[in-house]
């Protein structure tokens, strides 16, 4: 793959590296082969993932391992790490923040990969780096094989290792498009988180979490501690922003779909990826096949018709891995991501991953999602 991605190059300067890996691979060996062709010069960054789209090439597990190389003398590229960022998850994404600023000044994109099964908080990650960064951030937590969760990996260089964040950032003579779709449907009336405990929500309505999660999935304690059940619901949260309008600022509400990590029946407590406030409004959605084929493709007009005539060199894509094959199936997953393609870089290289959390705005500042596609195209600047 790699002497691929160098070929692909057509005599440009190769200035950064995107690199997936199933988890059948031996992790270190692969990404080891991949920075010895590139050499240590080379910003490299990437993650363990259970599948990838490489242009019209759609796989999930097995052994496949997918990139892109972005080149070119006008594009700067920085990279930066945060091991163990569940260790105070906004000051790591602070540090990594200010390492890519002191390389590149302000980057034009930064790219975000993390592991989901350490207990960080990412959205206070994610934050962090935001506030250092101020520019589009978008990208996904790497994964491994539908499943009980064990172990996901990050690539930094030839470094590989787990309980880590990595970050790319870009600066060029480029502007960045991103769309974002979601697969689920509202279920359920309208609930307060009234207690919690970090990433972990204890009493919704004042009754334990496990309680309210049952009644509202009509599953019992013990069929929604099994992943099949756990992945086919989420919750909703709403979040509020003043936003600038023609007639001064106005306040704007959306909502972020966030799906359970786990399940703790000693404490009645539901596991999320980021603390949740007490005192916000949730309700539970639940995945459903036409709102994620219809997602994908009001993204994909969107975005098309934002694009106008400027064209495209590279896209990125971060497809909520539990909405591809372990939901929709192996033909309608491959269905979806070519009529994606089709509408809207049909010739452009373009890298996508099935995240175990996706990364993209939402009202102008940069969160994380669940049971989302998140699409980013980066279309060269007219002169």
């Amino acid at each position: 793959m790699g002497r691929d991605l160098l070929a692909g190059l057509g005599g440009e300067t190769a200035k950064a590296v995107i690199i997936y890996a199933t988890i059948n691979h031996d992790q270190t060996a692969a990404v080891e082969q991949i920075t010895k062709l590139f050499g240590p010069g080379i910003p490299i960054i990437g993650c363990s993932t259970p599948g990838m789209v490489s242009n019209e090439n759609i796989v999930e597990e097995g052994f496949a391992l997918g990139g892109m190389v972005l080149g070119g003398d006008a594009l700067q590229a920085a990279a930066a790490v945060a091991k163990t960022f569940q260790e105070n998850s906004l000051a790591k994404g602070k540090s990594m923040g200010q390492s890519l600023k002191a390389s590149l000044g302000k980057p034009d994109l930064v790219t975000l990969f993390y592991d989901p099964l350490c207990h960080g908080d990412v959205e206070q990650m994610v934050a962090g780096l935001h506030a250092e960064v101020d520019c589009p951030v978008v990208g996904g937590a790497a994964g491994q094989p539908f499943g009980p969760p064990i172990r996901t990996f990050q690539y930094f260089g030839n470094e590989v290792f787990s309980q880590g964040a990595v970050a790319l950032g870009l600066k060029g003579p480029f502007t960045v498009d991103i769309g974002v779709g979601n697969g689920t449907v509202p279920s359920g009336v309208v609930m307060t988180v009234t207690k919690t405990d970090g990433p972990c929500i204890l009493a919704i309505d004042d009754a334990p979490a496990i309680e309210c999660w049952s009644r509202a999935t009509g599953y019992s304690t013990s069929e929604i501690l099994h992943q099949n059940y756990m992945a086919a619901w989420a919750i909703a949260i709403e979040r509020r922003r003043q936003v600038e309008g023609e007639a001064g600022p106005v306040e704007k509400v959306s909502h972020l779909i966030r799906g359970a990590f786990g399940i703790d029946v000693k404490t009645g407590s539901i596991i999320m990826q980021t603390a949740i406030p007490e005192g916000t409004k949730i309700r539970i959605h639940h995945r459903d096949v036409d709102a994620v084929l219809k997602g994908t493709a009001d993204m994909g007009k969107e975005i098309s018709a934002k694009l106008a005539q400027r064209k495209p060199w590279a896209v990125l894509g971060f497809e909520c891995a539990a909405c591809t094959s372990p939901f929709l199936g192996i033909e309608a997953t491959v269905d979806e991501n070519r009529a994606l393609r089709a509408a809207v870089a049909p010739q452009t290289p373009w890298l996508g991953m099935m995240a175990w959390g996706e990364i993209a705005p939402c009202l102008g500042l940069p969160a994380f999602h669940n049971y989302t596609y998140a699409l980013a195209v980066l279309t060269e600047t007219a002169s």
